[in-house]
């Protein structure tokens, strides 16, 4: 099934609650987890937090649902339903974010602490229509997802600048990002560009230990957006790896690959031989830190609903 959103699972959560028992979080999201039958697909899923997804909506679903009025907290981190909450559920009528929004308290919420739960519409005369339209993301998915979409702007942008890079430029460059995907040591000569003659093929080598023994071998080839690198490209280098006896090799473009060069890449017995295209290099650049800088930290704290249980 597909994975509720953060307003799919008040109903549920009051469904669960409606013996009039208490329970605490953990209990509630372990009932409504099986109530609603999430698979382990769902479940397994992971916010760029940590957090399970499905944990976190549950757990907005049951703040919102107390904020409103339909649920009570009886102690920290303790919730049974109210009587108002047994009465939306009598009404047979399911129980949706419009629902909360009738409650005073839960505008009042709302405006006083800005949550994105809620998109405004303009009406054509310029003033703000009162009827809200759902957002499908809670507060903790909207930040999850400006920070991928910022994150994306910035990969773009490092694509974009790869490709302005000359073909010398770029073979300099390809050892640094290399070893800072974890491969070389502290050689001094741990970067090491091949000479354009007698190089076969092999634009740089990393070492792997301090002593030289297991190098990985490099090339590199800054082609423009749709010139692909072809199976006879990487079959050249996968020739030249064999005659240097090497073990790993890396080729790395700015365009990309097409199937018969993967096809030559996945079917090489003796070595290993990765192929990067140019997006995927973008990528690693922007989650290693090559070529870009922290800009802002923003720091999102949670409670620690253990550190109140202990006491």
């Amino acid at each position: 099934m597909t994975l509720p959103q953060w307003h799919g699972f008040i109903n549920p959560v009051l469904q669960v609650m409606s013996d009039g028992q208490i329970r605490r979080n953990a209990e509630i999201r372990v009932a409504v987890s099986d109530h609603t039958n999430l698979s382990d697909e769902d479940m397994a899923e992971v916010m760029s937090s940590g957090e399970a997804r499905w944990v976190n909506r549950i757990n907005w679903a049951l703040f919102d649902s107390m904020k409103a009025g339909l649920l009570v907290r009886e102690a920290r981190g303790q919730y049974r339903i109210s009587d108002e909450g047994l009465h939306r559920l009598s009404n047979g009528v399911k129980v949706t974010f419009q629902t909360l929004m009738e409650y005073d308290s839960y505008r009042e919420y709302q405006k006083k602490s800005s949550l994105p739960k809620t998109l405004s519409t303009a009406n054509p005369n310029g003033t703000e229509a009162q009827t809200p339209v759902v957002a499908e993301s809670d507060p903790s998915e909207v930040l999850e997802q400006s920070a991928n979409q910022l994150n994306q702007v910035v990969i773009d942008e490092i694509y974009r600048n790869l490709l302005e890079l000359t073909p010398d430029a770029f073979e300099r460059l390809i050892p640094f990002v290399v070893k800072a995907l974890g491969y070389g040591t502290d050689r001094e000569d741990n970067l090491k560009p091949t000479q354009r003659s007698g190089d076969k093929g092999i634009d740089g080598i990393v070492w792997q230990d301090a002593l030289g023994f297991d190098r990985v071998y490099l090339q590199a080839k800054r082609y423009s957006e749709g010139n692909n690198v072809g199976a006879p490209e990487v079959q050249a280098f996968s020739g030249a790896l064999g005659q240097f006896r090497a073990t790993k090799g890396i080729f790395i473009t700015t365009s990309t690959f097409t199937t018969g060069a993967r096809a030559v890449a996945r079917d090489t017995a003796h070595y290993t031989l990765i192929l990067i295209d140019g997006q995927r290099l973008a990528s690693l650049m922007f989650e290693y830190g090559v070529g870009v800088q922290v800009d802002r930290t923003v720091v999102v704290k949670k409670l620690d609903q253990d550190f109140f249980d202990s006491f």
